[in-house]
């Protein structure tokens, strides 16, 4: 993977959760660039979103520094990978009745649980209301508690269903919020909480 010589020497010298955190706070920007190759911001864009939004590969979010939580989750993968520590990605997706089809993406959240020190740990970085470090106590009350936590996020924003999804391979690039969702039903563990 191609990155400038200041994303090398961060990534050989991360150590704790804390570090990435700095990472992601130093090198990576929470948005998007959409199909047009508009870059958002801390934003994921205009209203035409859900049209125009497209996913970064991993090589493409770091050669551009941003990233919604999908690619954050994908470059938590990543350096998690190279500190040699344990990791499962996670979506978490609500539906309202507008919009209630499997297909019908509404709301999405994905993170990465870490396994740290008898601990498992999501690294919340992407969702600036709930940044930070949360810890568990085993894999159960991580996948629970993680997954309510956005649940109840999404519940406050209209959706009336929420699923989880685990899933092993980084999101490719150049998938629009359609195809993601329809890439995310194509996952053997969905579960309804």
């Amino acid at each position: 993977m191609v990155m400038d010589d200041e994303v090398k020497i961060a990534i050989s010298n991360l150590r704790q959760p804390e570090d990435i955190m700095s990472f992601f706070d130093n090198f990576l920007d929470y948005g998007c660039i959409d199909l047009d190759g508009v870059k958002y911001v801390d934003s994921l864009g205009e209203n035409d979103f859900r049209t125009k939004y497209r996913t970064l590969g991993l090589e493409d979010t770091m050669k551009y520094r941003i990233g919604a939580c999908i690619e954050q989750t994908n470059v938590t993968k990543y350096l998690l990978d190279r500190m040699g520590v344990k990791n499962r990605m996670f979506c978490t997706r609500g539906y309202s009745e507008e919009h209630k089809a499997p297909d019908d993406l509404y709301l999405v959240h994905c993170y990465t649980l870490a396994y740290f020190d008898d601990k498992v740990l999501n690294i919340e970085h992407s969702d600036s209301e709930l940044r930070g470090i949360y810890s568990y106590i085993s894999t159960e009350e991580a996948i629970c508690e993680t997954h309510k936590l956005f649940s109840d996020k999404f519940t406050r924003h209209g959706a009336c269903e929420t699923t989880l999804n685990e899933y092993t391979e980084l999101i490719p690039g150049g998938l629009s919020f359609l195809e993601f969702n329809k890439y995310m039903n194509t996952i053997t563990f969905n579960k309804s909480l």
